[in-house]
């Protein structure tokens, strides 16, 4: 048996499908699995045992590539895909996938009712479906089944850059998004960051990509001076040392970060991919929300967990996947969150 799941993107979404692909594969454990996705999220697959091959394709491929790649499968093949599952139902999904198997399942994305909430507040996603389940509820027809086991995300034979620190509590902070109503203000950050230092003597480490990398410095320094700007003014144990902040940011390969959160005890992050390769790695995770709500299934999964938001804000969630500014100009759902509210939350999911 032939099999094909789609998703082209994005990091968090490639993740959150690692449920779907391993009780794909205990469904069928003699069948060959193909997974398409876009080159530049490859390494998030690369290493499944779940998985035979990884097919991508180039960020901005169009028709012509798409399908001289179909052809080519097909000739591999030698016919079409037993079963060609759809997670991403997207233009270019819906164009690849015709012709491509015996059959075909398709997400069905709750589009509207999310939008519904966005322009209403009228909220008719309750319960909640965490996006893995809703993933896994393609593979229906062939009774694929929820084993438990929450997300994976494998790193082979990947280092760690960070080593562990045994006896000290180390806190990872994840402070971009890809949309700026999906950010934490850094000044709550280093404010958090000062607080776990002096309570717990804890390391930061920051985590981004590249063009977060500033950001994640400001953070790190902005943390650094309140918290030895305070020390200076009283006496601390010489016993215990208080670590400077680590930025990793835009040094690091996606699976280089998953094993460096190995190394973490919490995990603080926004509505983004980092807070699903954390849970992925069964790290727990603070997660913090703004612009968007956890009723939209993107919530940490598998893994203890708590998520923090501003509560009674009519204007909330103004957005499905996050704004490049606040629509009102107050930023209540983000300037609302106290750093004390996050370190409750990193206190209740320790451990």
């Amino acid at each position: 048996m032939n099999l094909l799941v789609i998703r082209f993107s994005s990091a968090g979404d490639i993740v959150l499908t690692s449920l779907f692909v391993r009780a794909l594969r205990r469904r069928f454990p003699d069948a060959t699995i193909h997974y398409l996705t876009k080159q530049e999220f490859a390494p998030l697959l690369d290493q499944s045992p779940h998985i035979n091959r990884v097919i991508t394709i180039g960020k901005d491929d169009g028709r012509g590539q798409l399908g001289a790649l179909k052809v080519s499968l097909l000739r591999q093949l030698g016919g079409r895909y037993d079963v060609a599952y759809d997670l991403h139902n997207s233009l270019r999904s819906r164009w690849f996938r015709r012709g491509v198997a015996k059959r075909v399942e398709v997400i069905k994305k709750p589009s509207l009712k999310k939008r519904l909430l966005v322009w209403f507040k009228w909220n008719v996603l309750r319960p909640i479906l965490p996006i893995p389940e809703l993933y896994l509820a393609v593979g229906k027809h062939d009774e694929v089944a929820n084993d438990g086991e929450g997300l994976e995300l494998f790193t082979g034979a990947t280092i760690s850059p960070i080593p562990p620190l045994p006896g000290s509590l180390t806190v990872a902070f994840a402070p971009g998004a890809r949309h700026q109503t999906k950010q934490w203000p850094p000044e709550r950050f280093i404010e958090l960051g000062k607080s776990l230092q002096e309570r717990y003597q804890a390391r930061i480490v920051l985590f981004g990509s590249a063009p977060e990398q500033q950001l994640c410095q400001m953070i790190a320094d902005g943390i650094a001076a309140e918290t030895f700007g305070d020390a200076a003014l009283r006496p601390l144990p010489q016993s215990i040392p208080l670590p400077l902040p680590l930025n990793l940011a835009g040094t690091t390969s996606w699976l280089e970060t998953a094993a460096a959160l190995d190394s973490c005890d919490v995990v603080v992050t926004n509505d983004s991919a980092m807070a699903h390769i954390a849970a992925a790695r069964k790290r727990p995770v603070v997660a913090v929300f703004g612009s968007t709500v956890p009723e939209f299934g993107f919530a940490p999964y598998g893994t203890r967990s708590a998520v923090v938001g501003a509560a009674g804000l009519g204007c909330r969630p103004c957005s499905t996947i996050g704004r490049d500014r606040c629509p009102k100009g107050h930023f209540r759902c983000m300037m609302d969150i106290e750093a004390g509210r996050v370190l409750e939350g990193i206190e209740g999911v320790k451990g």
